[in-house]
C-alpha cells in the first residue's frame, strides 16, 4: 500500500490538520468504526484526498455519503484491497455522475440562452433596431469585439453592407455593395453557404481564393485578428445574408463551441431578419400607397394642395404633446410610435372621401358654377341688346351679380336688391324669360360661403366614403383604428358634428386632436378663392373660442395654445 497511508479514526483530526497544511500528501485511507457526528463530519478531508472505509455492523443498511466501503478486518489486505477497488468505483462513478450533471447544466444553459436570443430577434420588427439587436447577440454569444452584417440583394448575386459594430473604433456606417463570388470572405461564404472561420486573417492559406482586405485597419487603427463568416440560412435553404465576426475575446481564436453556438443562432437569426425586412417592404408599400392616396386626393382639389400632409404633421405633433404631458386630463394617455404612425396614416387619409364628391362641387369657388355666371352674364347682354332703353339696368344687374357671387358674408342691401331682380322678367325670342331663375337666386341668397345645403352636405358625405374605403384595406391588428379615427374628425364635444353626431369621450381622442389641427389649417392655410388666410394667434383666437362653445376639447386647444405646437410646426 505504498501509495495510501492508512490511519484510523483515532488519528483523523490530526490528519485532517496534516493534509490542510500539505496539499501534496498522498491520498489516505481512513477507516471509522461507528458513525461520525455532523461535527465530525464537516471536519472531514475533501473526498477527492481520501478513501473512507468504515468497520463493523453499527452502522447498519444505508451507507453514509461520507463512506466509500466496509470492511470487516482493517488489518486483513484483501479486504483493504477489494474495499479499495469498490471505492474507486464508486468514486468514479461519483465523478462521472458529477461530470455528466455538469455537462447537463451547461447545455442546459446553452439551449436557454439560444431561447432567449431567438425570442429576442423574433420579437423585434423594425430592421434596423433588429440589425443592431443580431450583432450584439451574436457578438456576446460568440465573445467577439466586432460584427458587420450583410444582406442578400433581390438579385441575389450581391451582399448589401447594412449595419456594424465595433466596442474598439469608432465606425462610420457607408452601405456599399459586394459581389457574391470568391474574392472577399463574406462573398465567399455566401457563395459556399458554409462557415468561414480563419484564426490569423495575416496568415490566411495559399490554397484560399481570398485575401484579406486591410483597409479598415489602416484607416482606423484597428488590428484584425480572427474573422469568422457564418453564412444566414433559413430552415428551407434559403440565404438571408452573411454574418461576419472579428476577433474573439478569448486567449485564443474562435472556439469550437464559439463557432456551434453561431451556426445555431443563425437559422432563428435569418429566418427573423427575413421576417423584418418583408415587414419592412409591406411599410413601404403601405407608406407608399398612403402618399399616393394624398395624391390622388389633392389632384382632385388642388386649392387644398398640402392640406393632408400639414394636418397630419400638426396631429402627430398634438399627439405628442398629450403623450408627454402631465395633465391630469392626459395623464392616462400615451402614443408610442406604432400608435403615432395609426394616428399619422389616419391624419394623411382623413380626406380621402373627396374622391366620392363631385369635382365641380370641391372646386367651387364662388355661389355659382362657372357656366350658370357665364349663362346669366349672356341672358343679361341679350336684355341688353333686345331693350336698349334697359341698358343701364342690365349694368346695374351685373354689378349687384358679381357682388352676391362672392363667397362672403352677403349684406341686406345686395340681398334686397338682388330680390327685386329675381322678380322681373323679359320677352326673349318672343318668350317672357325671367332674370334670375329660382335655382340661380337660391344659390345667390346663401348668406355666407359659396356652398348651398345640398352642396354641403355632398361634402360632409366625404368623411363616410373615407371610412367606407379605409374600412376595405386589410390593416394590421396595430393599424385597425385607421377607418374610425379618420371618419370621426368632424365631429364636435357638443354632439353637432357629423357624420354619426357623436358628443365628448364617445369621439376617439386622436380624432379629437385632428380636429384641432384640421381647423388651425384650414384658418391659416395659404390664400384660397374663396377665404383669406389667418396668422397663428388670430386662428388660436378662433380654436379657443370654438372651444368655450363646447365644439372642441378645451384641454387640447389650450394644450397647443401654451406650447405654440402649430406654430413650431408651421
Amino acid at each position: 500500500m505504498g501509495d495510501f497511508k492508512i490511519i484510523g479514526i483515532d488519528d483523523l483530526l490530526g490528519q485532517v490538520n496534516l493534509h490542510t497544511q500539505d496539499p501534496e500528501a498522498l491520498p489516505r485511507i481512513i477507516i471509522l468504526r461507528a458513525p461520525l457526528s455532523e461535527n465530525e463530519v464537516r471536519k472531514l478531508p475533501p473526498a477527492e484526498n481520501v478513501i473512507i472505509l468504515a468497520t463493523g455492523s453499527a452502522w447498519g443498511e444505508s451507507r453514509p455519503a461520507y463512506v466509500s466501503a466496509f470492511v470487516d478486518d482493517p488489518s486483513d489486505r484483501q479486504q483493504i484491497l477489494w474495499a479499495l477497488e469498490t471505492a474507486k468505483k464508486l468514486i468514479e462513478l461519483r465523478f462521472q455522475n458529477q461530470h455528466l450533471q455538469s455537462k447537463v447544466s451547461i447545455e442546459t444553459e446553452r439551449m436557454r440562452s439560444v431561447i432567449q436570443c431567438t425570442q429576442q430577434v423574433a420579437e423585434e420588427k423594425d430592421p434596423h433596431k433588429l440589425c443592431d439587436r443580431i450583432l450584439e447577440i451574436l457578438r456576446a454569444q460568440v465573445k467577439a469585439e466586432a460584427a458587420s452584417l450583410y444582406i442578400l440583394t433581390s438579385d441575389q448575386k450581391h451582399l448589401r453592407f447594412l449595419h456594424v459594430q465595433n466596442e474598439k473604433v469608432s465606425v462610420r456606417y457607408q452601405e456599399f455593395i459586394l459581389p457574391i463570388n470568391e474574392n472577399s470572405m463574406a462573398g465567399a461564404c455566401a457563395l459556399r453557404r458554409k462557415i468561414i472561420h480563419v484564426p490569423d486573417v495575416r496568415s490566411i492559406a495559399e490554397t484560399e481564393t481570398f485575401k484579406f482586405n486591410d483597409s479598415f485597419d489602416r484607416e482606423t487603427g484597428y488590428q484584425t485578428k480572427s474573422a469568422l463568416s457564418i453564412p444566414l440560412i433559413k430552415s428551407n435553404g434559403e440565404l438571408v445574408g452573411v454574418v461576419q465576426l472579428i476577433n474573439s475575446k478569448r486567449d485564443i481564436t474562435f472556439t469550437h463551441d464559439d463557432i456551434e453556438m453561431g451556426q445555431v443562432l443563425s437559422t432563428s437569426i435569418a429566418s427573423s431578419l427575413e421576417t423584418s425586412l418583408l415587414y419592412q417592404e409591406i411599410e413601404n408599400s403601405l407608406e407608399g400607397f398612403v402618399k399616393a392616396a394624398v395624391v390622388a386626393i389633392e389632384s382632385r382639389d388642388p386649392v387644398t394642395s398640402g392640406h393632408s400632409e400639414r394636418v397630419a404633421d400638426y396631429t402627430c405633433s398634438l399627439a405628442r404633446s398629450v403623450s408627454d404631458s402631465t395633465h391630469k386630463e392626459f395623464r392616462s394617455i400615451r402614443f408610442n410610435d406604432t400608435t403615432l404612425k395609426e394616428i399619422r396614416y389616419a391624419s394623411l387619409l382623413h380626406d380621402f372621401g373627396k374622391i366620392g364628391v363631385p369635382e365641380s362641387i370641391l372646386q367651387k369657388e364662388k355661389k355659382l358654377y362657372a357656366a350658370e355666371m357665364e349663362m346669366i352674364s349672356m341672358r343679361a347682354r341679350l336684355i341688353k341688346t333686345a331693350h336698349p332703353e334697359h341698358a343701364e339696368l342690365m349694368d346695374r344687374f351685373v354689378k349687384a351679380l358679381l357682388q352676391a357671387n362672392e363667397p362672403t358674408v352677403q349684406s341686406a342691401e345686395i340681398s334686397a336688391e338682388l330680390a327685386e331682380f329675381a322678380r322681373q322678367s323679359f320677352v326673349l325670342f318672343g318668350e317672357n324669360q325671367p332674370l334670375l331663375t329660382q335655382q340661380e337666386f337660391n344659390r345667390l341668397s346663401i348668406p355666407k360661403g359659396s356652398l348651398s345645403e345640398e352642396e354641403r352636405r355632398m361634402i360632409e358625405s366625404h368623411v363616410e366614403h373615407t371610412y367606407n374605403f379605409l374600412s376595405r384595406i386589410p390593416w394590421s391588428s396595430k393599424m385597425k383604428r385607421v377607418p374610425d379615427i379618420a371618419r370621426s374628425h368632424h365631429e364636435k364635444m357638443d354632439g353637432t358634428g357629423y357624420p354619426r353626431r357623436l358628443r365628448g369621450s364617445d369621439i376617439p381622442i386622436e380624432s379629437q386632436i385632428m380636429a384641432v389641427a384640421d381647423i388651425y389649417d384650414a384658418l391659416t392655410a395659404p390664400d384660397r378663392p374663396y377665404k383669406k388666410s389667418v396668422p397663428p394667434d388670430r386662428a388660436f383666437l378662433i380654436l379657443k373660442d370654438s372651444a368655450e362653445q363646447g365644439k372642441l376639447n378645451k384641454e387640447l386647444v389650450q394644450l397647443c395654445i401654451d406650447q405654440s405646437t402649430f406654430i413650431h410646426r408651421s
